[in-house]
């Protein structure tokens, strides 16, 4: 192959032990160069087979994370579902609670009215029961005396009869008192009869009967 002129031109005064050693100085300067270029294409080939390495290591790893992420990430949707729902049920217990808290200061402010009403109840019934048991004393001693009063009447009505029958003996020749006169007894048909018995003696058409078993005696003229 030729040189281009200008090469030739160049190198015109130059010996050919020069240009031989000039030639051989490049010559062993490519194959330095092309050495170095094969090495560098060889490390780079090894960079690069690791850096691919590397990287399908990093895709490995970033998958791994991608999937925990992705677990996470469904973990914390289900805590914050769940959260939700304990807040939801913390609300509604809280309501609840205030609504049981309402009933139970109304119950025990029912409760304290019915325990005022007891105690005005109670003492109501202790007022009465007092004024019952003073009402009972003044009826057992009202009674008492009526008693008293009876009793004394009716010995006062036997005194007075038995006067009346002595009069009546010493003003009309009667008979004389025998003591068979008795105060509880009438003339009916003759007889001395219970006075109880005139209501029952009157109804009857039949003639006088014998004396029955704790009657007044018939009267003798």
């Amino acid at each position: 192959m030729a040189l281009p002129y200008e090469t030739q031109e160049s190198i015109r005064g130059v010996s050919s032990s020069d240009l031989l050693r000039s030639g051989l100085e490049l010559l062993c300067r490519s194959i330095v160069l092309v050495q170095n270029a094969i090495q560098g294409r060889d490390r780079q080939a090894e960079d690069v087979s690791k850096l691919e390495h590397q990287l399908a290591e990093a895709s490995k790893d970033l998958k791994q994370y991608l999937a925990a992420n992705n677990e996470l990430s469904a973990m914390i949707t289900r805590e914050a579902a769940e959260r939700e729902l304990v807040q939801k049920d913390a609300v509604e217990a809280r309501q609840r609670l205030a609504v049981r808290e309402t009933e139970t200061l109304s119950a025990t402010t029912e409760i304290v009215e019915l325990k005022k009403m007891v105690e005005e109840t109670t003492k109501k019934l202790l007022s009465l029961a007092t004024e019952l048991a003073a009402i009972q004393g003044a009826k057992d001693q009202a009674e008492a005396e009526l008693d008293q009063n009876y009793e004394e009447s009716e010995e006062l009505l036997k005194q007075c009869f038995d006067r009346v029958v002595r009069q009546a003996h010493v003003l009309y020749g009667g008979p004389s008192a025998t003591g068979e006169f008795d105060i509880d007894c009438e003339i009916h048909q003759g007889r001395l009869v219970p006075s109880a018995k005139m209501g029952a003696l009157a109804t009857q058409e039949a003639g006088p009967t014998e004396a029955e078993e704790g009657e007044c005696i018939e009267v003798q003229d």
